[in-house]
């Protein structure tokens, strides 16, 4: 299990309350290799007001704690800065805060917000908080262990109270939400499902006309997902074995892309290298078969490809993909399901893309790879880009 890496799944979904064109809540994530935060932050009231509290506020924690302010030091920040509302003598926004570690801990901060919904070997988990007492706020906190296949579902108050006057007089209530969310967590259920799911039914039993601002984020424990992708022939050949040994070293699925660089890896691993004909499409090169490796494709044509569907997608992300064998559709699958992705680059220059009759944009593998890399990115995949 040391060897193990976890992945904070993270996802969210609102809904603002009926007429009002912004949400008065506001959430606000930041994820790096060491560990992932999670704001949440509801703004009193609703509209343009409550958006721009519910903002000021997350971004204030986010920052702060982000730069390694003490619990403390946020709170009386949050204090000074946002006055108690002088009519209802309330706070002018509640929050949830959430910290997790690679080291597998769980920092829980919570402000008049429902408490977060905790489930562990899909079973509602007591989280035991302590109370403390910061210039006249009651803020709970607890820590608590991230363990592979938890999730944790955090809520404005619109959730909690979605059917009251209507469907459910008292409302969905947070024990009614932590027993559906029981009942249907499983280990394929995704943090962006579960989001859905839950402000979907708030949808519903307010009739289509939300009461509140209601906002939902769920943060799904699960294994890191890596890929390394082997791209092109290292600049010497004397390198071959070390990139090899390198590409193969680890955890994490593999994948080569490229003619010449599958038959290097082949020669260096004593295996052979079998083309699937059947995953020949028009345009599109078949893919290979090499024992102990996930993925082979040919190298430019696919890659180019692949980069065309990205730029295509980029503006409005949606891939749904159906289930097609070619190269460039299993590429692309395998690099969108990964959390981490290694491209190993590498230099040596194909003859044959020297050929007038090829398009000149064949002949920039290294600058087509980093336009991918870059799109993954922005889809919040973690990318290192080494060159050989």
């Amino acid at each position: 299990m040391s060897n193990i890496q976890l992945h904070f799944e993270i996802a969210s979904a609102q809904l603002n309350k009926f007429g009002e064109e912004l949400c008065g809540d506001s959430i606000i994530t930041s994820q790096n290799p060491e560990d992932s935060t999670i704001v949440l932050s509801d703004g009193l009231g609703s509209g343009v007001k409550a958006n721009i509290l519910a903002t000021l506020t997350s971004r204030i924690i986010s920052v702060m704690l982000n730069n390694g302010c003490k619990l403390d030091d946020v709170v009386e920040t949050l204090i000074e800065t946002l006055p108690t509302c002088s009519y209802r003598k309330l706070a002018y926004s509640t929050f949830s805060v959430a910290k997790f570690t690679q080291t597998g801990q769980v920092h829980l901060v919570e402000y008049d917000n429902p408490p977060a919904i905790v489930i562990k070997n899909k079973q509602l988990y007591s989280v035991q908080y302590q109370e403390h007492n910061i210039r006249g706020k009651k803020i709970n906190e607890a820590l608590l262990p991230a363990e592979i296949g938890d999730y944790y579902i955090f809520m404005s108050d619109g959730e909690v109270h979605a059917g009251i006057g209507g469907i459910w007089n008292l409302g969905w209530s947070w024990e009614r939400i932590a027993e559906f969310v029981e009942r249907i967590v499983n280990k394929s259920l995704t943090a962006s499902q579960l989001a859905f799911e839950l402000t979907n039914i708030a949808q519903q039993l307010y009739a289509s006309k939300p009461g509140d601002d209601t906002s939902v984020a769920v943060v799904r424990v699960r294994e890191k997902r890596v890929v390394k992708v082997l791209i092109g022939a290292p600049g010497k050949q004397d390198l071959d074995r070390f990139v090899v040994n390198r590409f193969m070293s680890g955890n994490g699925k593999k994948i080569v892309c490229g003619g010449t660089t599958s038959n290097i890896v082949a020669r260096i691993l004593e295996k052979d290298v079998e083309v699937d004909l059947d995953s020949i499409k028009p345009g599109i090169p078949p893919i290979g078969k090499i024992n102990g490796i996930n993925l082979v494709t040919e190298g430019i044509i696919t890659i180019s490809q692949l980069l065309k569907i990205l730029k295509d997608k980029q503006e409005t992300p949606d891939y749904h993909l159906e289930q097609k064998n070619d190269g460039v559709s299993l590429l692309l699958k395998e690099l969108l399901d990964a959390d981490e992705i290694t491209f190993m680059v590498g230099q040596a220059m194909n003859p044959a893309h020297q050929n007038p009759e090829i398009p000149p944009e064949f002949g920039l593998k290294t600058k087509i790879t980093e336009d991918i890399a870059r799109i993954l990115n922005k889809l919040n995949k973690q990318i290192i880009l080494e060159y050989y």
